[in-house]
């Protein structure tokens, strides 16, 4: 037995483990169930461990792991020639695999080509649909000259000849003819011209007959066509507004008209209160309509429907007109405030009388010294005259005052009021006339007085008779609108022994 000492001397004599050593001799078996050992293994080692054991009814066994990394190998399917990524690697120093070719490389081609030729003709089919004309036969095609100069015209005309019928245009593009210079007596035959590709395009042929067609009498399809006219065309030369104006020495209503225009001087005396009308003297200043019409001052409250149907026209013309911008969005039935002027285009008022046509004279007696006496004959009547008093009293109880006397125009005033309204004498004296007259006065009553007359015109009845004596404030008929009239009012006028209209302002205080 040996001791201690010697022991230790051939435990000194033999190498010390290292640290993998002593941890490979300390590490315990590795058991079956064991999954996860300390030792190292390979991996086909543990591939193998972890493989179970193929069973009877398996029907899909995997085979068994060998040693290293072969059967990796071996389970890799071969490389096929349309196998465009393998998986196979490609070991160092060996050349690639060419690359796959056969018939499925010519297919696909093949059909890429295919695609791209029914793309372009439906391209095609496109823009000639929507360049051609319809079906339903159109105009005639214009044929345009293009020759240059008269030189030419003559060789054209030739050629035309011998050509055979021109073809219908193509929206395919063409070059131009080359032209060669005059000048060169055998030039030579000039090199095709290579235009760049182009969109196809109409021809100036089309383009030229599509310009010249005359629009369809009738649109192709059942519909309803109305047409708008939100905006009003006017000349340079017309106003859009009333405008005023200066008389000025040596003016007369028909040269004002002159001036602006207007067809009717009419519009003036129907546009401009008569008082500025009476002298129309230098420095009056008068309104002035863009056309002919009436520019109407309400006096009372009316509607629109009824200064419509007092001038005789439709309600609209005086809303719509671009002259009452005040009226905009009002209805024929909209009331009208007093003070307010509105203009009605095209509208007519009273024409006055000038001159009284058959005026009357004396058949036994005369006007001396300023008097009427004897017997006085008028449109057909014949009046003894009795004297009387002079027409300075108002012939209406109540009016409104309408329009002034205007010298050779308005030979008297016209006052408004209600329908029958009662129409006094102004002054005493004889009824020379009471009846119809046709210059416009429609029933009327004249009276003589002692050296002057007064007419009521425009009356609905007469209450008198020719020859008859009244009293100042009798009553001779009641107030109308015959004759040449725009409303129920009174024409009242005054007259000297002559039958010359005076203005009854100077007689009557109104």
């Amino acid at each position: 037995m040996m001791s201690d000492p010697e022991q230790h001397r051939d435990n000194a004599s033999e190498p010390e483990p290292n640290l993998d050593e002593r941890l490979r001799r300390e590490e315990p078996p590795i058991a079956d169930d064991d999954t996860s050992p300390s030792r190292r293994l390979s991996a086909a080692q543990r591939l193998a461990a972890e493989e179970p054991a193929p069973a009877a009814d398996d029907t899909s066994p995997r085979p068994a792991v060998r040693e290293g990394a072969i059967h990796l190998l071996d389970d890799e399917p071969p490389i096929t020639a349309d196998d465009t990524n393998p998986s196979r690697p490609v070991r160092p120093g060996r050349p690639a695999p060419p690359e796959p070719r056969g018939p499925g490389r010519a297919l696909w081609i093949a059909v890429s080509i295919v695609a791209l030729l029914l793309i372009a003709v439906g391209v095609g089919i496109i823009v000639n649909a929507a360049l051609s004309e319809d079906d339903s036969p159109g105009p005639a095609p214009v044929t345009i000259d293009l020759s240059p100069t008269a030189s030419q015209a003559p060789a054209m005309a030739q050629d035309a000849a011998t050509q055979p019928p021109a073809a219908t245009p193509t929206n395919e593009p063409t070059a131009p003819p080359v032209t060669e210079p005059p000048d060169d007596p055998a030039p030579e035959a000039a090199a095709p011209v290579t235009e760049p590709l182009m969109l196809p395009t109409a021809g100036a042929d089309a383009i030229a007959a599509a310009l010249a067609a005359p629009l369809p009498a009738e649109p192709d399809t059942r519909v309803i066509r109305r047409e708008a006219a939100p905006f009003t065309v006017r000349r340079e030369d017309t106003r859009a507004n009333v405008v005023p104006y200066t008389v000025q020495e040596g003016d007369t209503l028909e040269t004002i008209a002159g001036k602006f225009g207007l067809n009717d001087h009419y519009t003036l005396i129907w546009s401009n209160s008569s008082s500025k009308l009476a002298e129309l003297s230098p420095g009056t200043q008068l309104n002035i309509l863009p056309e002919d019409g009436v520019y109407y001052e309400v006096t009372e409250e009316i509607s629109i429907r009824e200064l419509a149907e007092k001038y005789e026209v439709d309600p609209y013309v005086i809303i719509d007109s671009e002259y009452n911008d005040a009226l905009f969005g009002s209805v024929p039935d909209t009331r009208l405030p007093v003070g307010m002027w509105v203009v009605i285009p095209g509208a007519e008022g009273e024409r006055f009388n000038a001159r009284i046509a058959g005026s009357g004279g004396f058949t036994d007696g005369s006007a001396a010294a300023g008097l009427l006496s004897g017997t006085y004959s008028l449109w057909g009547c014949s009046a003894e005259l009795q004297g009387g008093t002079e027409p300075y009293g108002r012939p209406l109880g109540g009016y409104t005052w309408m329009r002034g006397f205007i010298p050779g125009y308005h030979d008297g005033v016209d006052l408004a009021g209600r329908p029958d309204q009662p129409v006094l004498a102004s002054g005493a004296g004889t009824v020379v006339y009471a009846g119809w007259n046709n210059n416009g006065y429609g029933r009327v009553v004249v009276i003589a007085h002692s050296s002057s007359f007064s007419l009521y015109g425009h009356l609905n009845s007469i209450n008198v008779r020719c020859g008859q004596y009244v009293d100042q404030g009798q009553a001779v008929g009641g107030m109308g609108s015959t004759g040449n009239s725009s409303g129920t009012h009174l024409h009242f006028e005054v007259r000297d022994a002559g039958f010359t209209p005076l203005n009854p302002q100077n007689y009557v205080g109104f």
